[in-house]
């Protein structure tokens, strides 16, 4: 037998045409074996709920050769000891130290993928879980592990090995924290592909308890930054509202009302609370107030030499300080008194301003959130920080942002007083 009949007939007769040669190659079997090989991959958590984990907690999974990118994400997430595994995953090809991509496009890794057929030695990639939460992972293949090490076990993703402490996925430190034993529905993903929210048209169709109009303005939108000012628009509208008109605004109250258990900036667990006591007919007794909430937070944020504001605790007026001091001024009638001790004095929290600051860089994409981090450093922040704001485009993203946080300051105060705006 010659040597290369000899050769095709050690290697199974498989043959490829190059040129002038015929080769005689034994590649069905080496695919065989390599196919039975699982994957080690180091996941390393560096990020997630807007902070930056260090040093990073992490797991060495042991991934099997059938094993797609979707049943990959769901063994990290067991492994991380997520309980609500519900939340979208996606996935992209090397590591970018932030993952901001939503839907299809270069680079993006199809959940239903194999992966061990993306991958070999030295391969990074990242892994996004929750869209919401934003856990971002990096992901670096470590190398390929033979089948004598795994033939007893399931071929599912398994962690082998662990280190750091673990977050909890929503931030929550015991079983009170927002219902823990019962997880939520997920919430509708009001990012990515949501379109912008129209502030002016929500507010104007609250104001005309224009039902349709209102629930066409925040559908489909990206309420993310507005929880507060978008809730108080929408519980406004179903008071007003007959039973019939009530009943579409029901979920998008409710969804309202999950998103606030959240995202739990201040005054967001009373709104939340607020809400739930509202749809179901159970509002908590105490001094009911037809207060602006805009025009209370208005004075909260009001600085200077004669700072903060006043409530009329029977009217629910709300006075900025030098004007409630000027009016004084002009009174010589001390018949007033009795009038007078209804005012109760609204404090200017001077640390808030540089809190929502830091808040909104913190929530900006790495390049602008560098950029604006920088501006808040030093005297004359404020200013430097709003003309950073303004010539990066992103002035109407941080006026909703910042007011949202004053709303929810606004609402804390009222609950600290007993007071339920109506």
């Amino acid at each position: 037998m010659s040597d290369r009949t000899d050769s095709a007939a050690r290697t199974g007769g498989k043959r490829v045409q190059l040129g002038s040669n015929v080769l005689a190659l034994g590649f069905a079997g080496r695919v065989g074996r390599v196919a039975q090989r699982w994957l080690k991959i180091r996941v390393d958590l560096v990020s997630g709920r807007g902070d930056t984990l260090r040093p990073s907690p992490g797991r060495v999974m042991l991934v099997p050769p059938t094993a797609t990118f979707a049943d990959f994400g769901l063994g990290v997430d067991l492994a991380f000891g997520r309980w609500d595994v519900t939340r979208r995953r996606s996935f992209r090809a090397g590591w970018h130290g932030r993952h901001e991509r939503r839907g299809s496009g270069r680079g993006d890794l199809p959940p239903e993928r194999i992966v061990h057929g993306s991958m070999s030695r030295g391969t990074r990639f990242e892994y996004l879980f929750d869209d919401d939460e934003k856990w971002v992972h990096e992901c670096v293949v470590e190398e390929l592990v033979g089948r004598r090490e795994t033939v007893s076990r399931a071929p599912i993703p398994v962690p082998i090995l662990g280190w750091g402490t673990i977050p909890d996925q929503f931030g929550r430190q015991t079983a009170e924290d927002q219902d823990v034993a019962t997880p939520r529905p997920p919430a509708r993903r009001h990012r990515g592909t949501a379109r912008p929210l129209d502030l002016a048209a929500v507010r104007e169709a609250s104001r005309a308890d224009d039902v349709a109009t209102l629930l066409s303005a925040v559908e489909g939108r990206d309420l993310g930054a507005a929880l507060q000012q978008v809730g108080d628009a929408l519980m406004r509208a179903y008071r007003s509202a007959g039973a019939a008109d009530q009943a579409p605004l029901v979920g998008a109250l409710r969804e309202i009302e999950t998103l606030l258990g959240h995202r739990g900036w201040e005054g967001d667990d009373v709104l939340a609370e607020e809400i739930g006591a509202l749809l179901s007919g159970s509002e908590r007794r105490g001094r009911t107030l037809s207060v602006d909430i805009e025009e209370l937070a208005e004075v909260m944020a009001n600085g200077g030499e004669d700072p903060g504001g006043y409530l009329h605790l029977d009217t629910g007026e709300v006075v900025h300080a030098f004007l409630h001091h000027g009016m004084e001024d002009l009174t010589a009638d001390h018949s007033q008194d009795e009038d007078d001790n209804l005012w109760i004095y609204v404090d200017h929290d001077a640390s808030a301003a540089y809190a929502d600051m830091a808040a909104f860089a913190a929530t900006a994409p790495d390049r602008l959130g560098g950029i604006l981090s920088v501006a808040i450093r030093g005297r004359g922040a404020i200013a430097r920080f709003r003309r950073t704001v303004d010539e990066l485009d992103l002035w109407n993203d941080w006026q909703a942002f910042s007011d949202d946080r004053a709303f929810g300051r606004a609402r804390a105060l009222l609950r600290s007083q007993g007071i339920r705006p109506v």
